[in-house]
């Protein structure tokens, strides 16, 4: 343990009721002393476009949060690319993303899916970028959006067109201006989108908030070319109509940007398998807390670094994130499993060091179209007109994102959606706080020892954010505790001993806490959701949950979880048995009726909160669910079982026969559904391909092929594992979809139909998933092959330590069985 941490013993006088061992114990204090911090700048130096909405709602900003009405706003922004996934999904894509606290829409506009012949501009079936954003619109939601030209999003050319390459480019990365000169074909793209756009602005009432222009550009000073092109390309949007109270830019390459003209956005991912070796990389710094913006290692496949600005504790703008990563898509040469803590450690440093928008890239993943006639794919790789450094699979663009390619959550889903309620609950509290980072927190990235810790605070108020945790590390245990000095007190969490921060252990505390009129003075449970005077809290580890409140603010308490114990001027909740009937009862010297609710983590993480019908209410269910206010309907959909339960506070009304109202437990009523089971169904398959051809050619080459080999069309002359699937001709009865799930051993493994690739994979991530109602299409008549390349010997690719490639040494592919689950779906 660094020698500046103060270590005090807890003698046995600290036993008893607070549950400290009798025996000593040490203990790190870890003190923060809350200045007066500068004035916010208001000097209106950032030049917005037309903020203000038909309803005379300004939204506007200062240089450390965004407002909304006059109200501080700390938005959640989450990617999703339209013309990559079905129109006819759009819809239940976006209200999964809002059932998971997404509040902003970002959408790249790839140029090279909407005008891949010059001159001919498509905006039908899943280019329709207008139906996109009504229906953005239609739910609520706003949109921020990334016009290019230049777009990058792992597309062919970045998003340019091949013809637009061929007649204006010079490299892979040429942005084709020099000077802040922009060519016609650009000005006509903007055209065009402007024409789409209109009347779908903020200030029409329309969802549209922000724009990007172009993507990733390198500007090294105010005489630089690009720093000139990002300014022009402003300037181009706004003569054009594009007129939005944002106009954005992402802050890397940088390092400097028309700051006052476009707001830099910024962030951060766990990996990068666009590096271009496989060894492991070193820790990334934005684990820990730092006042440095920047993620040094997105965009090191095409920009190489130069000399740097120094980070300055105070910006001229809010720190706003565009491109956090809850998953990361894998390449040919690296893949890395991202785990849900991966992005969660570094969320908490964020949000800690003064993060007030949190955006994600990308949110939902989806699936690279094919060229329009069909014939090339347009992902990015290095076989393109200018060749890029990576390759990537062909037809999947996964990402490992909450929301799969095929609309599923995974893990992180739930994980982010606790994250997102906790912010939406306290985001006029939070937005305004500034971050103090105490000196004794580590000065390296790779130190594994010194806790990590930071306070966002405003006056007596604030939050003590926490990150034990670093992808691919172990971590110090400690037993902390935190001590707030405001200007009238000193806080101690906890008031006794200390506190026990696990490896991986990251969170929130709340301290001085006004809860509906209850004064919290500290607690060492994470908060989440808020619904009128019902506070939600959950435990974060092996931390014991514990509450001090100000017995000035209370007139009646009972709990019936734990103990509430009164000593001096303060009533303290403790031996607390987090659950559904977990409630302290409060009522305050206003006469407030005020709960307090603490849930255990699983049933925090299962947790959403929907306005149904106007009221605001939680639901607890380990499923996917998403609500739709426009129709008042609530669809649950729950794979492999018929039936399940789901919890709501309050109460709600059903109407639908296989949705019964069961018990109550605490303040939540149970609900139990019971639906028709589906009939069992098989997916026969049968090798076509010949193992000797495959294991001669295996042995000829003697290592694994240095870029992907299959393509848009099957090949049966292949020397690969190649196998004829039977897949059933319509989806069975009594089922929304039922996904396939394939486990194979191989490098790469593609689904064609009749001969022409749907779905694609890369080994490395389990079992590749297929869902049957998004290709239902192909089921009454078409052949479907499934083919594996194989891997052979050494294979130079990174994968994730413990990935299972040994069979690289003998069968080189082989396909161990497929297996099918029925998605059963109620909507009431």
């Amino acid at each position: 343990m660094p020698a500046y941490l103060k270590h005090i013993s807890l003698l046995a006088a600290f036993a008893g009721w607070f549950g400290v061992s009798s025996y000593a114990q040490s203990v790190e204090e870890h003190t923060v002393a809350l200045g007066k911090y500068p004035a916010y700048v208001e000097n209106n130096h950032f030049k917005q476009g037309t903020n203000v909405d038909p309803k005379g709602q300004k939204f506007d900003l200062n240089n450390w949060y965004l407002r909304r009405g006059g109200k501080p706003v700390l938005p959640i922004m989450g990617e999703f690319h339209y013309s990559r996934y079905p129109r006819a999904e759009w819809e239940q894509a976006l209200l999964q993303m809002k059932a998971a606290g997404i509040q902003v829409i970002a959408l790249y506009n790839f140029w090279n899916h909407h005008e891949e012949e010059e001159g001919h501009f498509r905006f039908d079936d899943n280019r329709d970028v207008r139906y996109f954003l009504q229906l953005c619109a239609k739910h609520g939601l706003q949109a921020v959006v990334r016009v290019g030209p230049w777009a990058h999003g792992e597309a062919r050319n970045g998003g340019y067109p091949d013809w637009y390459v061929k007649k204006r480019l010079k490299s892979g990365t040429d942005r084709a201006s020099t000077n802040g000169n922009i060519q016609p074909e650009v000005v006509t793209w903007y055209t065009e989108l402007a024409k789409q756009f209109k009347g779908l602005y903020y200030k029409d009432g329309g969802p549209i908030i922000g724009l990007q222009v172009d993507n990733e550009v390198r500007s090294t000073s105010p005489q630089s070319a690009g720093y000139q092109y990002m300014a022009a390309l402003k300037k181009l949007a706004v003569s054009l109509g594009m007129d939005v109270p944002f106009y954005v830019v992402t802050g890397w390459p940088g390092p400097i940007v028309p700051e006052d003209d476009v707001l830099p956005l910024w962030g951060g991912y766990a990996e990068a398998p666009w590096t271009q070796n496989t060894k492991e990389l070193p820790p990334n710094n934005l684990y820990t807390f730092i006042t440095d913006r920047r993620d040094k290692n997105i965009g090191n496949d095409i920009n190489k670094p130069v000399a740097e600005e120094a980070s300055q504790p105070i910006y001229r703008h809010p720190f706003l994130t565009v491109e956090m990563g809850p998953g990361i898509q894998i390449t040919y040469l690296r893949r890395p499993i991202i785990k849900p803590a991966d992005v969660m450690g570094m969320l908490y440093t964020r949000l800690g060091t003064g993060a007030n928008m949190l955006g994600y890239y990308v949110f939902h993943g989806t699936q690279h179209p094919l060229s329009w006639d069909g014939s090339y794919p347009t992902q990015e790789s290095k076989t393109g007109i200018y060749p890029y450094p990576n390759d990537y699979p062909l037809i999947s663009y996964d990402f490992q994102a909450p929301l799969n390619e095929w609309g599923y959550p995974r893990e992180s889903y739930h994980d982010l959606k606790l994250l997102h309620q906790f912010i939406s609950s306290y985001t006029e509290k939070l937005a305004p706080m500034f971050s103090t980072i105490p000196a004794d927190n580590p000065s390296k990235p790779d130190d594994m020892q010194t806790l990590r810790y930071a306070v966002r605070n405003k006056g007596n108020s604030g939050f003590v954010f926490f990150n034990n945790y670093t992808r691919h590390a172990n971590m110090a245990a400690h037993q902390a505790a935190f001590i707030i000095k405001t200007a009238g007190e000193t806080i101690r969490i906890p008031e006794k001993g200390g506190i026990n921060i696990s490896d991986g252990d990251y969170g929130a505390l709340p301290f001085n806490d006004n809860a509906g009129g209850l004064l919290i003075k500290y607690a060492t449970v994470h908060p989440s959701a808020v619904l009128g005077n019902s506070y939600f809290y959950y435990p974060i580890g092996n931390i014991k949950p514990e509450f001090k409140l100000d017995n000035k603010t209370i007139a009646q308490i009972t709990f019936a979880s734990g103990k509430a114990v009164k000593d001096g001027g303060f009533t303290y909740l403790t031996d607390i048995k987090p659950g559904k009937n977990c409630v302290a009862s409060i009522t305050t010297k206003s006469g407030k009726k005020v709960k307090l609710i603490i849930l255990t983590k699983e049933e925090a993480k299962n947790s959403y909160t929907f306005d149904i019908k106007g009221i605001k209410t939680l639901l607890i269910a380990d499923k996917q669910a998403f609500y739709d206010e426009v129709k008042d309907s609530l669809t649950i959909r729950s794979v492999g079982n018929e039936k399940f339960s789901f919890y709501t506070y309050p109460a709600i009304r059903v109407k639908n026969k296989d949705v019964h109202a069961a018990t109550t437990t605490g303040i939540f009523n149970r609900y139990d559904v019971a639906l028709k089971s589906a009939a069992r169904v098989d997916v026969p398959f049968k090798q076509v391909s010949d193992d000797k051809r495959m294991n001669q050619y295996a042995s000829a080459i003697g290592q694994t092929p240095l870029k992907p080999a299959y393509g848009v069309n099957y090949l049966d002359t292949l020397p690969y594992k190649a196998y004829e699937l039977s897949l059933p001709k319509r989806l069975p009865a009594n089922v929304y979809d039922v996904l396939i799930f394939i486990n194979y051993q191989a490098n790469t493994a593609a689904i064609y139909a009749n001969g022409k690739i749907i779905a694609d994979d890369y080994y490395g991530l389990g079992a590749m998933p297929f869902s049957l109602r998004r290709e239902q299409q192909h089921l009454a008549g078409d052949k479907f092959m499934l083919q594996l390349t194989p891997m052979i010997g050494k294979t130079n690719i990174y994968f994730e330590p413990g990935t299972d490639t040994n069979f690289k040494d003998n069968s080189h592919a082989v396909l161990n069985g497929i297996t099918t689950t029925p998605v059963y779906q109620v909507v009431f």
